[in-house]
């Protein structure tokens, strides 16, 4: 697998969700490992059911064969996914027991070449952990399973009474064609899941940048706010000032107007008072002109 993303945060969302895929796989193979036992039965049934040897009546080896080894094989995969899901050890032992399901449909088809793609078929369902170590079990499994059936038993692995050990290496050289493959698809699914981890985080911390801007943002309108109703309040103030003062204002306007129009009527009492001397004098002059002339 690829080294995990330096961020912590990013390797605990790698590893959660790269968990999430392993389990779901882990139960995906519960369930097809129960039902290539039960397949494996059908197929001998099917295939080899039974044999009689002068009257006598009894079931052909190979339905025990898929019956016990089948529910053999399938066993202890199907303890650990109950017991321990997730786990390596549950993985490697998935991909034992389903090369030895794979290994168990050759040998009651009788070796048929078109059984071995259940083979490549497995490897392909296997990768889906993401794990190219499941992969070298797996094919280390089918490559002793072809090596030493081939040597011992051919019939049940090829379909013929004898096979040279260059048939398994061909084999193998298969699977491992398809190993390859498959194991580059797993090491692109882990770098996928790891920049999707570090994808998240960045995403995370820009959801928590916005919040803190828009808490600041809040912050500013709540001051604004304020600072608005200060303003109002300063303005009302203002306002009713420049009312009271432009009152008092108009008030001293017509105080001083009366006092104008006062001063204008004593204005005109003193010309008036001015113009009787001024004819006071003018008697007064006569008057001493006319006791001279007597």
């Amino acid at each position: 697998m690829k080294p995990l993303p330096p961020d912590p945060r990013a390797e605990t969302i790698f590893q959660r969700d790269i968990m999430v895929i392993i389990r779901r796989t882990d139960r995906m193979f519960f369930k097809l490992l129960l039902g290539q036992w039960a397949a494996a039965v059908v197929i001998a049934l099917a295939w080899s059911p039974r044999t009689w040897i002068g009257q006598y009546w009894t079931v052909h080896q190979h339905v025990l064969a898929a019956a016990l080894l089948g529910g053999l094989f399938a066993a202890y995969p199907l303890y650990l996914i109950r017991r321990r899901p997730g786990a390596s050890h549950t993985r490697h032992m998935i991909a034992v027991g389903q090369m030895l399901q794979s290994a168990l449909l050759v040998h009651v088809t009788g070796g048929r070449i078109e059984t071995h793609f259940h083979v490549f078929g497995s490897l392909a369902l296997l990768a889906f952990y993401r794990d190219w170590r499941v992969l070298i079990t797996a094919s280390a499994v089918v490559y002793i399973d072809h090596v030493a059936l081939g040597i011992w038993f051919p019939l049940s692995v090829y379909g013929i009474d004898a096979a040279s050990i260059w048939r398994s290496v061909e084999h193998a050289f298969w699977v491992v064609f398809e190993v390859i493959f498959l194991a580059m698809s797993c090491r692109k699914g882990i770098e996928e899941l790891s920049l999707i981890a570090e994808r998240q985080v960045k995403l995370e911390d820009a959801a928590r940048q916005l919040e803190t801007s828009n808490a600041e943002l809040r912050e500013i309108s709540a001051a604004v706010q304020v600072a608005n109703r200060q303003l109002t309040a300063s303005r009302d103030s203002l306002e009713a000032a420049v009312a009271n003062r432009t009152q008092e204002l108009e008030q001293a306007r017509r105080t001083l107007e009366q006092h104008v129009r006062e001063l204008e009527t004593l204005n005109r009492i003193m010309m008036g008072r001015e113009e009787r001397i001024l004819e006071l004098k003018e008697r007064l002059k006569t008057l001493q002109g006319g006791a001279a002339e007597a």
